[in-house]
């Protein structure tokens, strides 16, 4: 196995610049391990360097001493490698990976990365698919994660990549690379704890390969679906309108719930989606002209033709470094407009001073680049 001609496109996609390092996640695990031994194969050959990071969660005694393992594999590979610790740890999945998603932002940012790869696998999509349609999820949204896509945090990591270069691989075939390789790799006990529903759909898949062939076959045709669906979504995103102040104008797009769903996102300045099923209900409310609700800290109105989106002007403002709530960034250059000049709705959420720019937009262009990435298979045999 190696990293081919469509790593190298993924690279040139979201790292075009050969000076940045390629930050990757490496937990110990076969599947993290793995993607660290093809991307140093693949940085000997290109000349790229590799930033390797390891997320010391806190929950486990034995976590510091499996960081330290990979700090001397990655250094035995000849790789730069950084520890990063949870400092308030938590026993909940949703708030690791939350943790981990920001720690591993504020790394790669700092660093210069614009890109970070992780080493999720085609295991990974299928539990994920069967989690949310036991959540009652039946369209093609149940696959996931995707090969590309925009980091969970935000503003940390503003512009970095999340790529899962070996979406596509089985589990199954990696351990066995890395054991021609004579590579070993971390087992983490967490992974057999049924606690976690995750681990219990993973073993009744382990103890069903009947069942898990037929989801593998349903999940890899609606990878295709979704792939479809995210293209025309990046479309949609193409034709939105943000001016200066950062409002979002829709104009003649068709609105759907999962463009609305980014749209407020962005509006807000947050990381977070409105749940599917309120941006539904919000969708089929705002009718007539001039009508306006408000949604997970964003504005809707409704227009003649199309909506005006902003930020929620009675939620609490964020700053964050040089990022004013999700949304401004501080620019020397800027020439924010005048307070009198902004539109009413977006006056009490704006920064102060013309040293501001919007980033709304920019946030956009970065998710349609995501959305847009097409469907590759970077591992060669």
């Amino acid at each position: 196995m190696e990293f081919g001609p469509d790593f190298d496109a993924l690279i040139e996609r979201f790292s075009p610049n050969s000076d940045a390092p390629i930050a990757m996640a490496v937990s110990g695990g076969s599947d993290s391990v793995a993607l660290l031994s093809l991307a140093s194969d693949w940085s000997n050959r290109s000349k790229r360097s590799l930033l390797v990071l390891t997320v010391d969660h806190g929950l486990r005694p034995e976590a510091a001493d499996e960081a330290e393992w990979v700090a001397k594999l990655a250094g035995s590979l000849g790789h730069p490698h950084r520890t990063l610790l949870w400092k308030t740890p938590r026993v909940s999945q949703n708030a690791a990976r939350r943790a981990r998603y920001e720690l591993l932002a504020q790394a790669a940012e700092a660093s210069g990365a614009t890109i970070l790869l992780t080493g999720h696998t085609f295991e990974d999509v299928i539990e994920t698919a069967l989690l949310r349609r036991r959540r009652g999820v039946r369209t093609a949204a149940i696959v996931g994660p995707h090969l590309a896509s925009p980091l969970p945090s935000w503003p940390l990591g503003r512009g970095v990549a999340l790529v899962r270069p070996l979406i596509n691989s089985n589990r199954l075939d990696l351990q066995s690379m890395l054991a021609d390789r004579h590579q070993d790799w971390v087992e983490d006990p967490s992974n057999q704890d049924r606690q976690f529903e995750r681990v219990r759909i993973r073993t009744f898949l382990q103890r069903h390969p009947r069942l898990a062939e037929l989801a593998t076959e349903h999940v890899r045709g609606t990878q295709v679906t979704a792939a479809s669906d995210r293209v025309q979504l990046a479309e949609a995103l193409k034709r939105i309108r943000v001016d200066a102040s950062g409002l979002i104008e829709t104009d003649d797009v068709a609105l759907t719930p999962s463009l609305l769903q980014i749209l407020a996102r962005c509006a807000s300045g947050t990381a977070t989606n409105p749940r599917y099923g309120a941006i539904t209900k919000l969708l089929a409310e705002i009718n007539s002209c001039g009508e306006r609700r408000a949604l997970n800290g964003a504005w809707f109105q409704k227009r003649t033709q199309g909506m005006i989106i902003g930020r929620d002007p009675g939620q609490g403002l964020e700053q964050v470094g040089a990022i004013h709530d999700g949304r401004y960034v501080r620019d020397p250059s800027g020439h924010f407009p005048k307070t009198e000049d902004l539109p009413f709705l977006m006056r009490a959420t704006a920064p102060s001073g013309s040293d501001w720019r919007e980033i709304v937009s920019e946030r956009l262009a970065h998710i349609i680049q995501c959305y847009q990435t097409p469907l590759l298979n970077p591992v060669q045999r």
